[in-house]
């Protein structure tokens, strides 16, 4: 019978020191879990995340500069319409030469003005001359406004084209900056994601250690009041220790943790209460 005795008290005492190691590394990992170093998505996103503005500008930039450049002309361009819109012209009419088939024109059309005034008998009278000059006026006005539309509409054509280019280097840099702002989104809720999960992980390393506690005291707790039940003549097969120290962990835990931590300290207390309840 003391063989027996000695034999429950050696089997006590290894429960009581396994509790202890399981408490102590229930406390140990709930430690890490409240100061470690967190899931880290986030920082692992961004290594990725953080490379694409470099790898994508290259593709952007001609078009963001050559629309910055011809945004720049564009300016100066109005700002000489609005501004010195005379100096455009005299620039544009400066540039007037005959037209290759001027002097052919100009020449049939003295020869038809002289020949009407040799049929009425007017060659050589001041009229005659007067007609002549006409003639030669309103050609000469004719070819320079033909070559003044050529140039306007060259002109304008040039001011289109830059306002395209304009657009066109607007457009790339829209695209790039809504790309910048998608990437900031993304970062974003990677970092709330890693939050959440932080927090999460904080919650139940509290309940790990104060469920450790509770498997560290549970073993020491049980044997006591078994000892002074057995002493008083009580069984104790009706006490359900594991789940006291189920409560008790789980208690601790939300305290803690919240949710995270009573689930946590409930589990880990209940199981060492149960082993060494009896």
């Amino acid at each position: 019978m003391a063989q027996d005795q000695m034999s429950d008290e050696a089997l006590t005492k290894l429960l009581n020191m396994f509790g202890m190691g399981a408490g102590a590394a229930g406390i140990g990992g709930g430690l890490y879990n409240i100061f470690g170093p967190g899931p880290g998505i986030a920082k692992e996103a961004n290594k990725y995340l953080n490379q694409i503005p470099g790898a994508m500008q290259p593709y952007y930039q001609p078009y963001i500069g050559a629309g910055q450049n011809a945004l720049g002309q564009l300016m100066g361009q109005y700002g000489q319409l609005t501004g010195s819109t005379g100096d455009v012209y005299n620039k544009l009419a400066s540039g007037y030469q005959q037209s290759p088939g001027f002097q052919s024109a100009l020449k049939q059309a003295l020869g038809a003005a002289g020949n009407q005034a040799a049929a009425g008998g007017m060659t050589g009278t001041p009229q005659a001359q007067l007609q002549a000059a006409d003639v030669a006026g309103t050609l000469s006005q004719r070819d320079f406004g033909d070559y003044m539309d050529r140039m306007q509409n060259l002109y304008s054509t040039g001011l289109q084209g830059m306002s395209g280019i304009n657009l066109m280097g607007f457009g790339a840099s829209s695209d790039y900056a809504n790309m910048l702002g998608s990437l900031l989104g993304q970062q974003g809720q990677y970092a709330a994601l890693e939050k959440a999960m932080r927090n999460q992980q904080r919650g139940q390393g509290i309940g790990q250690v104060a469920g450790g506690i509770g498997t560290m005291a549970a073993g020491p707790l049980s044997q006591y009041f078994n000892q002074q039940m057995n002493a008083g003549g009580k069984k104790s097969q009706g006490m359900d220790w594991g789940t006291m120290a189920g409560l008790l962990g789980g208690l601790g835990g939300f305290m803690l943790g919240g949710p995270a931590g009573a689930t946590a300290g409930y589990t880990m207390g209940k199981g060492a209460g149960s082993m060494f309840g009896g």
